[in-house]
């Protein structure tokens, strides 16, 4: 008499199932350069926010064909395969949208007084285009 039973044989296949999506997202992180982008701004965005004094909040500072633009970050968006998307505000309240190719991608983090001394400080948030 066999000892296989349905549910082992069905825990097999899903844990089969589990390492062959494993394996399809460490492909797609070598293949997709906004993968790696992300994991290493979320990283470093986070490190220069930890270190911000109770008074300070982050703004940008972004660079392109000579003009630069300084605006208050409230998220960065990952729009793979090769977008990465800043939204904010500007100083006097506008709303902002910095579009950028991961190949043209540089950007200043700064540490300025916050916009608002009455508001607490909001962290930057992520989102991914997964």
């Amino acid at each position: 008499m066999s000892s296989y039973s349905f549910s082992s044989g069905f825990d097999h296949h899903k844990q089969m199932m589990e390492r062959i999506h494993e394996q399809n997202q460490v492909a797609e992180r070598d293949r997709n350069p906004v993968i790696q982008i992300e994991d290493s701004i979320i990283r470093h965005v986070k490190d220069f926010e930890s270190n911000l004094k109770d008074g300070q909040e982050v703004m940008i500072l972004a660079a392109s064909f000579g003009s630069s633009v300084t605006f208050y970050v409230s998220a960065i968006e990952f729009n793979r395969p090769n977008l990465i998307i800043f939204h904010g505000t500007t100083e006097t309240g506008g709303s902002t949208r910095l579009i950028q190719h991961c190949n043209q991608l540089n950007f200043l983090l700064q540490a300025v007084p916050k916009h608002d001394p009455d508001e607490a400080r909001t962290p930057i948030g992520f989102t991914h285009d997964r």
